[in-house]
């Protein structure tokens, strides 16, 4: 190993070791591994009210809402909300869209997935304060799709997010409307977070440095706000729209049963054909539109969805407390005793699933025998991606970890108005997303103002949603992963940033201009 690597490697050790014992017990993924909640399954799923109109008002405002048990949290709602109402357009159609900020910290809404302009898209540069209202005005000119929306302001993001602000953008056009896909009741969005629920039934936010090296991690896990929820069902097939909205926690979607379901679609709108698979792994910010049957159960039957954390604090750190002599914490800051190198492994090791339901967050009740019209296509959507061989060049864009400071770019930490990348309008590139961090640190990174086709990834093949187009794609720890875009949106300043948003938060974002 040479010289400079081994001492990168020393300090991201140095950078864990520092951390002091009462900091790693209560962090990450060990501590707060899934728990159900006594009273599981026992109340109906609900899902946000809808907004179908081309002009409107979202109002984001505090408020207490009770979420688990008995006892109210703080959280914040659109329009009242919890989660953030759905946003149902249709292709070609302009929006008029009026965000009135009034909650306690500035604030602005990043529209997740779609191409606008740059004063639309939600930097942080044009987040408004406490009550003032800012304007979108764009067009709606993209592929049918599942995209979303969430707050974008610096440093805020995270709580933001967390605390309930954030919710479906769905784009309608005539092409996916063909396929005669199960809509109405039969099509269920569903936004799934993990959350951080106290002895009395709050949910908390409160970050250590742990939380914020390595993302913030709950102990319950939501689906539209609520925990472990029920819905009925007809035997027949349905039309899941699936979200990460988890701040951190990288979620691998199953069936308790482990029966297999379909992928039609992914971040950017329909793959080009249904892909048959027993589950689907998401990052935070991606989503992914699955069919599943339910025609070969029995009305009295239940079936589970299931969401198994994958963020793993495996490997390197394994690595790093396996050695004679280290582990427990002293005044100076090194390791020593074999028990808590057990201990941390323990800690920062991968949530094994103990049984089909240990991460149950939703149970659907098959209620009624029902005919279903629809038929599964046979394929689905033209994927028209650019050809790689006619890509103007090759950006390489390392995602490190500077010593003592936490994940970033190219070893550069987010400043507001500095331009880290230039890019001509029209361009066609390949990014090289490197993963420099060495230890298990996955980083979902999501480029605005385009779509992009993941070419590869180092450390293995491509899942089936992987595919598609996509805005968010999945770094794994010494992992490179390419991918190919476009850059059509109009000229001005974006970002990309991890969508770990705690790391974005600490600054791992970086801002490029279409020039």
């Amino acid at each position: 190993m040479k010289r400079k690597e081994f001492l990168r490697l020393a300090s991201i050790g140095t950078g864990i070791a520092t951390l002091s014992p009462a900091l790693l017990a209560c962090s990450p993924e060990g501590k707060n591994s899934i728990i159900l909640p006594e009273d599981a399954f026992s109340r109906p799923l609900a899902f946000p009210e809808e907004i179908r109109a081309t002009d409107f008002e979202l109002v984001a405002e505090t408020a207490r809402r009770t979420l688990a048990g008995d006892t109210a949290s703080d959280v914040y709602t659109l329009n009242g909300s919890l989660p953030s109402p759905t946003i149902r357009v249709k292709r070609g159609e302009t929006l008029a869209i009026d965000y009135q900020n009034r909650i306690n910290q500035e604030s602005i809404i990043h529209w997740h997935g779609l191409i606008v302009p740059p004063d639309m898209d939600g930097h942080p540069k044009d987040a408004v304060q406490p009550g003032q209202t800012y304007n979108y005005r764009f067009d709606i000119n993209q592929r049918a799709g599942t995209y979303w929306y969430h707050p974008h302001p610096d440093k805020l993001t995270g709580p933001q997010v967390y605390h309930g602000l954030g919710g479906f953008f769905i784009i309608e056009d005539e092409q996916e409307q063909s396929f005669n896909l199960p809509s109405g009741d039969y099509e269920l969005p569903l936004i799934v977070q993990d959350k951080r629920i106290n002895d009395r039934g709050q949910m908390t936010y409160s970050l250590n440095r742990m939380d914020r090296m390595m993302g913030f991690f709950g102990n319950s896990l939501l689906v539209n706000g609520m925990q472990a929820p029920y819905h009925e069902v007809s035997n027949r097939f349905y039309r899941l729209r699936l979200l990460n909205g988890s701040n951190a926690r990288i979620l691998d979607f199953s069936f308790s049963d482990n029966s297999s379901f379909y992928v039609i679609g992914s971040d950017g709108g329909l793959l080009d054909q249904p892909h048959e698979i027993p589950s689907v792994t998401l990052a935070p910010a991606e989503r992914a539109d699955l069919l599943v049957d339910f025609s070969s159960y029995n009305v009295g039957e239940k079936i589970r969805m299931t969401a198994e954390p994958r963020n793993g604090m495996g490997g390197m750190m394994d690595g790093m407390m396996n050695g004679d002599g280290g582990g427990m914490m002293d005044g100076r800051g090194m390791m020593r005793g074999s028990e808590n190198r057990r201990g941390m492994r323990e800690m920062m090791g991968r949530n094994r699933r103990n049984s089909p339901n240990d991460e149950a967050f939703l149970e659907f009740r098959i209620t009624k025998e029902e005919e279903d019209s629809f038929r599964l296509p046979q394929a689905l959507t033209e994927l028209s991606f650019p050809n790689e061989a006619d890509a103007d060049r090759t950006r390489r864009i390392d995602l490190t970890m500077e010593m003592m400071q936490g994940p970033a770019i190219d070893g550069k930490f987010f400043e507001m108005l500095r331009v880290d990348q230039k890019v001509q309008q029209g361009a066609l590139e390949v990014w090289e997303f490197n993963n420099r961090t060495m230890m298990p640190m996955p980083h979902p990174m999501h480029l605005h103002a385009t779509q992009f086709k993941v070419l590869d990834r180092s450390g293995g093949s491509l899942a089936p949603h992987e595919r598609g187009w996509k805005d968010t794609v999945r770094v794994d720890a010494g992992e490179t992963v390419r991918v190919l875009t476009k850059f059509d949106a109009e000229k001005g300043l974006y970002v990309f940033h991890c969508h770990n948003l705690e790391h974005e938060d600490n600054g791992m974002m970086a801002n490029f201009e279409l020039v």
